[in-house]
């Protein structure tokens, strides 16, 4: 964290807090920890770096943590240190390790984190690797205050990057599961999944049921073109009868399988299916609870602007946490990796060289972030459409230069507490008026994005973000701003232009 009064942009505060303290290093004990499931292996070491006790294996589970707490008692009270200067440093905590760490932070320690890549560059030996090795780079870091303290974050935050994290592999296992079920039926009936080819929506109810029920040419050809029709039209195809002979149709054009895989192919296609309907429900799960929880964070603002919705809002939340905490733009942009390199030397005349994007980042909140510059390109507001296009025009990298704003964007609304607006409408003389009518043809879109992933009375409840905005929004403009299915009032005294 960056303060005027030290030029070390990197160093811990809280650590920096502990050593002034402890009043000198000797004082001060460093408990290093490489984390692993089973055992963890500790150090315990002065601030000055000297040795108090090498590398021991610590049990991960109750006993583990009172055996550790009982070592580090016993050296404090042999190099008369006290109990509060005492703090704890490991690489960041897998999930085997979480608990362990929020049992040493109940007993009211500082553990911190350190960078696993600047751990590693602290090491005396590059060629080889082990737990004492890594324990020294640990401590060396933490020695350096280059590390980054942990706490317990809100429910709310903690919960939401569970659910994302979670869904985003069911929704890599569905592409799986997908892609598979198009190699079955390219071998059982070629074009089955073209809509043009066979007018059945793919990986719609009728095209599912289809395949569990022994896809092929033969069995198509079977059926009677009534009744696939009226089997059709009770699974939501439209015009029924057309895709009925269109199916029969492509029966007879393509090359069905060798008639001894027919059987295998059509088991084999079932499974699949079974598969992709039990990863849909999944995922259809894992959405009502992202959208639950992105209800009680000041993400839920983000679906404001035209393009992003639900899920791009909970990823781009669950990733940077509390707004509060979100380091400085820079370092921001940095972090999610849509900044290149820069290198610049020969004296202040030379212009920087820009190098490639560093790999180093958090690579999940990038592609949040381009997914949701592609989203606001194709559906977004008319001003962020027009700066992309200048963008491009200029030859800039449009997706990396549109992250960055999108970035401040997000930041500017969820600390203000309020919702997208245009920059014409961020003129203090707009009238009232012309603010009402804006925010009342925004209702209108705002609620569709939740109305399928969630409650809408829980996401516009008045002690959530967005029902904070919409009875602010009452107050000050007097809108009525009422939800789906709810009856308009007797008097209502909307502003109109």
């Amino acid at each position: 964290m960056r303060t005027q009064a030290s030029i070390y942009s990197k160093r811990n505060p809280q650590l920096v807090k502990l050593f002034e303290g402890a009043g000198q290093p000797s004082k001060l004990m460093c408990v290093a920890l490489d984390y692993a499931k089973a055992q963890h292996t500790a150090l315990l070491c002065n601030g000055s770096g000297d040795l108090i006790k090498g590398a021991f294996a610590i049990d991960n589970n109750p006993q583990g943590v009172a055996q550790l707490l009982k070592q580090v008692r016993a050296a404090c009270k042999l190099r008369n240190i006290r109990p509060e200067h005492v703090f704890f440093g490991g690489e960041d905590s897998p999930s085997f390790a979480e608990n362990f760490v929020r049992a040493l932070r109940k007993e009211k320690f500082l553990v911190v984190r350190v960078n696993a890549w600047e751990a590693k560059q602290q090491r005396d030996n590059f060629q080889a690797s082990s737990d004492a090795l890594d324990l020294l780079g640990i401590a060396r870091c933490c020695l350096k205050w280059r590390a980054q303290a942990l706490f317990d974050p809100p429910a709310a935050y903690a919960n939401l990057k569970i659910a994302t994290r979670d869904r985003d592999k069911l929704v890599r296992q569905r592409t799986l599961i997908s892609n598979r079920i198009h190699t079955s039926v390219e071998r059982l009936l070629p074009g089955f999944l073209v809509p043009d080819q066979s007018g059945v929506p793919p990986f719609g109810e009728a095209s599912l049921a289809l395949m569990e029920q022994g896809l092929s040419p033969g069995s198509l050809k079977k059926r009677p073109r009534a009744k696939l029709a009226l089997w059709l039209g009770h699974r939501g195809v439209d015009k029924p009868l057309e895709v009925a002979a269109q199916l029969k149709h492509l029966a007879t054009q393509v090359l069905g399988p060798a008639p001894e895989q027919t059987l295998l192919l059509q088991r084999s296609l079932g499974i699949l299916v079974a598969l992709y309907r039990c990863l849909e429900e999944s995922i259809g799960v894992l959405d009502r609870e992202v959208a639950y929880w992105l209800a009680r964070t000041p993400g839920a603002l983000l679906t404001s602007i035209p393009g992003i919705g639900v899920t791009l809002a909970a990823g781009w939340t669950a990733e940077l946490g509390a707004p509060t905490q979100w380091q400085a733009l820079p370092r921001l942009c940095s972090y999610a990796g849509v900044v290149p390199r820069t290198k610049q030397t020969g004296g202040p005349g030379k212009e920087p060289v820009v190098g490639s994007v560093q790999a180093r980042c958090n690579k999940r909140l990038k592609n949040v972030l381009l997914l949701a510059v592609e989203k606001v390109r194709a559906h977004g507001p008319e001003q962020l459409t027009r700066c992309a296009q200048e963008l491009e025009a200029r030859g800039a990298h449009t997706q990396f230069a549109m992250a960055k704003r999108l970035l401040r964007l997000g930041k500017c609304l969820m600390l203000s507490g309020t919702l997208y607006r245009p920059k014409a409408l961020l003129d203090p003389d707009t009238t009232p008026a012309t603010l009402a009518a804006y925010y009342q043809e925004l209702w209108t879109k705002l609620p569709l994005k939740w109305k399928a992933k969630a409650d809408l009375n829980d996401v516009f409840a008045p002690q959530h973000p967005l029902g904070q905005w919409r009875n602010m929004a009452r107050e000050l403009y007097a809108l009525e701003l009422r939800l789906p299915g709810q009856r308009a009032s007797h008097a209502s005294s909307a502003l109109t232009p």
